[in-house]
Formats: C-alpha cells, structure tokens, sequence
C-alpha cells in the first residue's frame, strides 16, 4: 500500500485540496530584506495583517524564552523592538508555517505530527545558524529558514493523502535502508518540488524540496546545500542539551539514516570543518525559544 502511495505522486500535484496554499504572509517574509531602510515599518505592518500573528509575536515578545524583562508589551512595534527584526522574521515565519501545517495535515496521532514540526524547526534554526555563519550574500538567512521549515512539504502532502498509513511508516523510521525508503525518497522530493512551484514559492524553496535527500552537488544553490546540511544536525544539537526538549525518544527524527561521507563533504565544502561544532552549540542554544515554538502542537 505504501509503494502505491509514493508512486502516485504525481497524481497528488493535481489535487488541489490536499494541501492549503501557503500564506502569501510567508512568501513576503522569505523575501523581507531587515537590512532595507523601512525594513522595520514593514515587518510590524506584516506582523498586524494577522490578528492570530499579532497575538502570537505578542505573546513570544512576553514569554522568558525570548528575553521577556518583566514588563509587558502590547503593541507589535515595541515587540519587535524586544525581539528584534531577525528573531521576529523567525517566530513569524514559524507562526504561519505551524497554521498551514495544521491545517494541512489530518494525521491521527498528533505526537507524530508535533515531532515532525520539532524536526522541521531543528532543520530550520539550523540553516539559519550556518547561513549566518557563513556571511554569503548568495544565502539569505531567511530563505535558508524558510527552507528548513518547508523542505519536507511532499511528506506533509503524503500524510495528508493517507494519515493512518504514513503514521505507521514514520514511527517505524521510515524503513530506512529499504528499497521502501528509496520509493519515499523519490516521492516525496519530486512532489514537494512540484507543489512548492504551484504554491509560487521561490524557485529555490522548491529546489530544496527536490534536493534536500541528493547531497553535495555543484550544480544546486549554496542555499539548497545549506539546508541539506542542516538537516543532518538534528542529533548533534539534541546530545548538548540532553533533556532539555521534550521528544519522545520511540519517535525518529528524520528520514535519514547514519550521516554518510557526503554529509561530510558538504561540511569541508562550505568551509565549515572548524565551525560545525560551534554552529550546533549555538543552536542548542536556542534550545527554550524552539521548545517554545513547537509548543503549537503540544
């Protein structure tokens, strides 16, 4: 049943009601450049086009996780002045993410869907940190956010064509080293890709859909190669902050096996053998405030 499924993808791209459109919100976060003259008008303007968003950066911009110094705040620009731009772009960015999620994925065993949204925001803060490590104009901070947050859209729209089934193919790892997990693999890349492209997305949002399980390659963009990095650290960040997030350890995080040579490779390519350690450190580091996001599907 399950290799029916991932060999249907492409009758899925058709099925216009599988999966939600992406807020156009989201599209013009990815783009929001926090360097740019009214960079901060236009974020607060962003944040107050949504009430729910509204309420959320509001509530991030109070909690302790986010650096909440006792008094409260009320109005979106002095939020934003207490996160800042960047972490703003990153809750709101996540905010609108986990609604979509929500409301795009029917999955029965909720414990399952919350730990795919853990590991998509590990995978997110992650190629935030390495874009920003390494200082490239080529790789946007938050496109490579952005990624980490949607690279896994065709699992989602897989989930979403047959909850029950896919639960039991998640908690079971994936059948990681199976032909099984080849067919998924195939699948789920190839569907993400195409409906990331009908969703308008940026063309390298849908490239990293497609590229996110190929590994190292010159032809890709850097930040499709960031993200495919990223998405190997979930481990790494967890083993330095032990206990500190609430996972259960019966529920795989990620579809990958062990890291192989081209994880590697991607590391010594992007210069960041010296580095990775204290990218993960970082990270883990950042440990409440993505406890704090992934509590949309506690």
């Amino acid at each position: 049943m399950l290799s029916r499924l991932f060999r249907n993808w492409p009758r899925f791209v058709q099925m216009e009601h599988l999966i939600t459109p992406i807020s156009p919100l989201a599209l013009r976060l990815i783009g929001f450049n926090p360097d740019a003259q009214q960079a901060s008008t236009e974020i607060v303007q962003i944040v107050e086009s949504d009430p729910v968003l509204t309420a959320r950066v509001l509530g991030l911009a109070n909690a302790a996780a986010f650096g909440n110094a006792g008094k409260l705040v009320f109005d979106v620009k002095t939020a934003v002045l207490r996160l800042g731009m960047n972490t703003t772009t990153r809750v709101a960015l996540a905010q609108l993410a986990a609604v979509w999620m929500r409301k795009s994925t029917r999955m029965p065993d909720r414990a399952v869907l919350r730990t795919l949204w853990f590991e998509y925001l590990l995978t997110a803060f992650c190629a935030h940190e390495i874009a920003w490590v390494l200082g490239d104009s080529s790789v946007s901070p938050n496109v490579a956010y952005a990624g980490g947050l949607l690279h896994d859209i065709g699992s989602l729209a897989l989930c979403g064509a047959a909850p029950e089934l896919m639960t039991r193919f998640i908690r079971s790892g994936y059948c990681v080293g199976t032909p099984l997990h080849d067919e998924f693999v195939d699948a789920h890349t190839k569907l993400g890709e195409n409906l990331l492209t009908r969703c308008g997305a940026p063309a390298t949002l849908s490239e990293i859909a497609s590229r996110h399980h190929a590994g190292f390659s010159h032809d890709e963009s850097a930040t499709s190669i960031v993200v495919f990095l990223a998405d190997h650290l979930h481990r790494g960040v967890l083993d330095r902050v032990p206990g500190q997030f609430s996972i259960p350890d019966e529920h795989p995080l990620g579809c990958f096996g062990e890291p192989t040579e081209i994880v590697d490779e991607t590391v010594e390519a992007l210069g960041l053998v010296v580095s990775l350690d204290q990218i993960m450190e970082n990270v883990a580091g950042e440990s409440a405030r993505i406890e704090a996001l992934a509590g949309d599907f506690a």
